[in-house]
C-alpha cells in the first residue's frame, strides 16, 4: 500500500533525500522569451556534486550560470508560504508536486542570482595600466546601475513541477516557470525564463526508510 503523505512533507523528504546523496549529477535546460515574442537559444547546462558539494557547472554556450539545485529545494522546502498541491500521475511509482513559490521569496532569490551572474561577468577586469580600462569601468558601472534600476521595480512569479521517486523519496525532475515585470527606459518589461533539471546517477545514503 503507498505511503500518503502531505504535499509540504513530500517535498521536505525529496530536498533531504537530495541533500544526503554524496554524489548526483543533472543536467538542463533554460529558455527565455521577451514581451514582444522575442525569445533566446535554449542554454543547457550539466553539473556534478561530490561530497555534497557543486564541483562543475557547464554550459553550451561557455558562459556562467548560477544554478543548484539543492538550494531552490531547500528553499522551497523551508517556507510556509509556498503553495503545494498533489498532482495527478499515471505513473505509480512518482508523485508530482506543483508548487507556487512565495513572490517575496522568488524576487529575493533572483535577485541573488542576477547579481551574481552580473558579478561574474566582472572577473575579466582589465589592468589599470590597460587603454580601455577608463572605458571598461565607465560601462561596468552603467550595468551596475542598470540592474540595480531594474531590481528595484522587479517583480516575479515563480512555478514548479516536481516528480520525486516515491520508493527513494529522491528528485526525479524539477521544472520551474518564472515570469518577470519591470520597468525599463520608462516603459514596463516582462520576460519569462523556463528552467527544466533532471537528476541522475545518484551515489550515497537512501532515504527509502523514512516514513
Amino acid at each position: 500500500m503507498a505511503v500518503q503523505r502531505e504535499p509540504k512533507r513530500w517535498l521536505s523528504l525529496s530536498y533531504s533525500g537530495l541533500a544526503a546523496m554524496d554524489q548526483y549529477t543533472f543536467t538542463g535546460s533554460m529558455n527565455m522569451s521577451l514581451n514582444g515574442g522575442t525569445s533566446f537559444s535554449p542554454r543547457t547546462f550539466e553539473g556534478k556534486v561530490i561530497d555534497h558539494k557543486q564541483l562543475t557547472l557547464q554550459t553550451n554556450s561557455g558562459d556562467q550560470l548560477h544554478i543548484n539545485p539543492v538550494l531552490v529545494l531547500e528553499s522551497l522546502a523551508q517556507s510556509d508560504k509556498n503553495n503545494i498541491v498533489i498532482s495527478e500521475s499515471s505513473d505509480p511509482d512518482t508523485i508530482t508536486l506543483q508548487i507556487a513559490e512565495d513572490d517575496e521569496a522568488s524576487k529575493k532569490r533572483w535577485e541573488q542570482r542576477l547579481r551574481q551572474q552580473l558579478e561574474a561577468l566582472m572577473v575579466n577586469e582589465p589592468p589599470v595600466s590597460a587603454t580601455y580600462k577608463k572605458e571598461w569601468d565607465q560601462e561596468a558601472e552603467r550595468s551596475r546601475k542598470q540592474l540595480e534600476a531594474m531590481l528595484s521595480s522587479m517583480r516575479t512569479k515563480s512555478s514548479y513541477e516536481l516528480v520525486i521517486d516515491r520508493n527513494r523519496l529522491l528528485p526525479l525532475r524539477l521544472d520551474e516557470q518564472t515570469v518577470f515585470q519591470y520597468e525599463y527606459g520608462g516603459k514596463t518589461a516582462s520576460e519569462a525564463r523556463h528552467t527544466a533539471i533532471r537528476f541522475q546517477a545518484f551515489d550515497g545514503s537512501s532515504s527509502a526508510a523514512v516514513q
